[in-house]
């Protein structure tokens, strides 16, 4: 008798499981989750049971709200269809506010820095006009003194801790004149995430893309005598506008060209211009482009 009822729990039980697995959706919950996506469909659920308890049914409007967040935590979204409506409909102003604006921002690509980036390189001997005068490149000296830098980076012999032939934290703490102690960087993907205890301080493309910012702050620390009272937001600006004009990879010396691609993501879709090397497929930098611009490379 107990058997039986011991089978029948575990056949409920089974059955129970099943369920809750064909309505989860893994690529919208877990680390996939999306905040803006979640924060709008609780937003709805908590509407509607507003709503039911404002019609005399409150009982109907609590059950209904805590099925809703049921849902939500197991299809990370209510609403059908919320990924393609939040992407086309939520501002960019109320992505920010969960760090999901498109076109993220990048370490050395600070908005709030209060220098003209190229204005200040091009001042500093570090660009220079091209032929045309259509655009800048590296100054002959620097690139020599960057490309040297770019190859001690990429050749070290590697210790412990290192990564890729190079202490990546005490390479950080050079960069930002940091305690190496508080810093760290995860690499995810390719990319890095620098942090100075619990706050994000950097994010690289890849590891070339480190490599030379670090590169050229060696360079610019021995060579500009300003270089070293810049704000820290000031000289990731301009280390950021210096990666642009990369031509060829620190890591794999292969040339840098330019690509353009459309990112998409559960909130956003946008087009954007890119940096990759075309020896190691390392992206050295990615910016996007102006609405404007996107339409007319269609």
């Amino acid at each position: 008798m107990n058997a039986s009822r011991d089978t029948d729990s575990d056949r409920l039980r089974q059955s129970a499981l099943a369920a809750v697995g064909r309505l989860r959706r893994p690529e919208y919950t877990g680390s996939n989750r999306c905040l803006p996506c979640t924060a709008v469909n609780v937003v709805i659920a908590a509407a509607g049971a507003g709503a039911a308890a404002a019609v005399g049914a409150p009982l109907l409007g609590a059950v209904g709200f805590g099925g809703a967040l049921a849902v939500i935590w197991l299809r990370g979204y209510l609403v059908p269809g919320t990924p393609e409506l939040t992407k086309r409909y939520l501002p960019e102003r109320a992505l920010a506010l969960f760090g999901k604006a498109p076109g993220g921002v990048e370490a050395g690509a600070s908005g709030d820095a209060s220098i003209d980036p190229e204005a200040y390189l091009h001042d500093a001997g570090v660009l220079v006009e091209t032929p045309a005068s259509d655009d800048f490149a590296f100054a002959p000296d620097f690139a020599a003194a960057w490309r040297a830098a770019a190859e001690g980076e990429a050749g070290a012999t590697p210790g412990e801790g290192a990564r890729d032939g190079r202490d990546d934290l005490a390479a950080l703490a050079g960069l930002t004149g940091l305690d190496r102690d508080e810093l760290s960087i995860d690499w995810r993907g390719g990319a890095g995430f620098a942090y100075a205890g619990d706050e994000r301080i950097g994010h690289w493309e890849s590891r070339p893309a480190f490599r030379a910012d670090v590169a050229a702050d060696r360079v610019l620390t021995e060579g500009d005598r300003d270089w070293a009272g810049l704000p820290l937001d000031e000289r990731s600006a301009a280390l950021g506008a210096l990666r642009l004009f990369v031509e060829e990879c620190p890591t794999c010396a292969g040339d840098v060209a330019l690509e353009e691609r459309v990112v998409e993501s559960c909130c956003s879709s946008y087009d954007v211009v890119a940096g990759r090397c075309a020896g190691c497929d390392a992206r050295l930098f990615e910016l996007r482009l102006p609405a404007s611009l996107a339409a007319g490379s269609e």
